[in-house]
């Protein structure tokens, strides 16, 4: 859900005029109904095959009759905690509720509706009087990857002003930003050109850059289900449409693209991408709301289920730190140890990084004889506080220059991995390294159910 949206022809349609703008649109009072949209056939779920060489490392098939909350986090305001902006950047006549945000009959729905005018506040934005309400959710904090194929089968609601959005961003973004976190647009919809995915990215070269592409199918993609993913590796993105059609391949070097993204899921209404619209004018008629459905979100991974060589000795430490080694510059190894934890990802024990003093740590195993090739490593992390280093990383020699991922801060249990880790003698030292140079009750981390996975 780019703050500045391309076209088909890659060109901007409109410019984003503050990341923080708060100013909510008066037009909202009052607002004129329009005629419904027709509604397509009831269609069956779409099955989904990522060919040969891909696990899937991750997914949500919304079964059961609530969402499953250790993967996805509601909006309850138009103020966005994650980018810290006031209608997301897009100038969007929304406001995100989790009431309208459910799961039901085997889906995820997000309800978009027009209301009597009702007054909203948040005291970030200001208290305004709102008709438009629709529902966004996101896997920040919870699930966070780098790389793979991630598809979800989705339905779109026809209509003016409906702009329906599937997308990523950087896990780094609160600390660093937008568009410095970068972006991976992997279906917006606009009522337009409703024949046509658009996808697109978004990084900084010192300000925003952006890409873009489009697939069309040659029919309507609203009101019936669809596929749309991305397939993103180091070097570039191929998006597709029902896992047929290909826009144009996106090269890239990025560092914005080297790291861990998370996933967005909403449906918005209105904004830049439509010229900033008036509430009115939207194709929404009180008492009949329009739907954007989910089916599952799936992210694949290259590879395969862990051979059965490529065990983890003591990996969720219910042994303790046994068959762990901690090394330190200065003598605070003890600030890795391992507790019973009541919330564990998995069973009661893992290892914490922890001190009230100043400390460092290096907590790692050594894996020799692997076969040459490319490896990730992976571990469910929560964490608080700052640090001066906090990774999960990976080195094929004892002196060599760590691959690794920075953690953030995790409220709950997060997977993260490393990015790839070419192994060409056979060995691999990988672990967790923190260090906090000054003394701070609040930080931790807790580390559980390390693997290590060949690609």
């Amino acid at each position: 859900m780019s703050r500045q949206t391309l076209s088909t022809k890659f060109l901007a349609l409109c410019c984003l005029t503050a990341l923080s703008g708060c100013a909510m649109d008066p037009s909202e009072e009052g607002a004129l109904d329009t005629p419904p949209e027709a509604v397509g056939q009831t269609q069956g779920e779409l099955e989904y095959n990522p060919g040969s060489g891909w696990n899937l490392a991750w997914s949500d098939e919304f079964e059961g009759s609530a969402l499953n909350t250790n993967n996805w986090t509601t909006l309850n305001s138009d103020f966005d905690p994650v980018t810290n902006n006031c209608q997301f950047g897009t100038g969007e006549i929304e406001y995100p509720r989790t009431q309208n945000v459910s799961v039901s009959g085997g889906k995820l729905i997000l309800k978009a509706e027009r209301t009597a005018a009702t007054t909203v506040s948040d005291t970030r934005c200001g208290a305004a009087q709102r008709t438009l309400f629709s529902g966004r959710l996101h896997t920040k904090g919870k699930v966070e990857k780098t790389y793979g194929k991630i598809v979800a089968s989705i339905k779109v609601p026809s209509g003016y002003g409906m702009w329906p959005a599937f997308w990523t961003l950087g896990a780094n973004v609160q600390s660093v930003g937008w568009p410095a976190s970068g972006e991976i647009d992997i279906l917006e919809w606009h009522s337009n050109e409703p024949n046509w995915m658009k996808s697109a990215t978004h990084w900084s070269v010192g300000s925003q850059a952006d890409w873009g592409t489009g697939q069309s199918g040659g029919y309507n993609l609203a009101d019936s289900f669809h596929t749309y993913e991305v397939e993103w590796n180091a070097n570039s993105m191929v998006f597709r449409l029902d896992g047929t059609y290909v826009g144009a391949t996106y090269g890239h070097n990025e560092t914005e693209f080297q790291q861990n993204h998370y996933i967005i899921l909403n449906l918005a209404l209105g904004g830049n991408w439509y010229g900033f619209p008036a509430a009115s004018s939207i194709a929404l008629t009180q008492g009949q709301p329009k739907t954007m459905e989910v089916e599952w979100v799936r992210w694949y991974q290259p590879g395969s289920t862990p051979p059965s060589g490529i065990s983890v000795a003591n990996p969720s430490f219910e042994s303790g730190l046994s068959n762990w080694t901690t090394w330190t510059p200065n003598g605070t190894a003890g600030a890795a140890f391992s507790e019973t934890y009541n919330g564990g990802h998995s069973g009661s024990y893992h290892l914490t990084h922890y001190s009230g003093s100043p400390f460092e740590t290096w907590t790692y195993q050594v894996k020799t004889g692997l076969a040459n090739g490319n490896y990730k490593v992976r571990a469910w992390v929560r964490k608080g506080g700052s640090f001066n280093i906090s990774r999960l990383q990976g080195k094929t020699s004892g002196s060599a220059a760590p691959v690794y991922t920075s953690l953030g801060t995790y409220g709950n249990w997060t997977l993260v991995e490393t990015p790839v880790i070419n192994v060409t003698s056979g060995y691999l030292e990988f672990g967790f390294h923190t260090q906090a140079t000054t003394g701070n009750t609040a930080n931790f981390i807790h580390m559980d159910d390390v693997e290590i996975v060949k690609l």
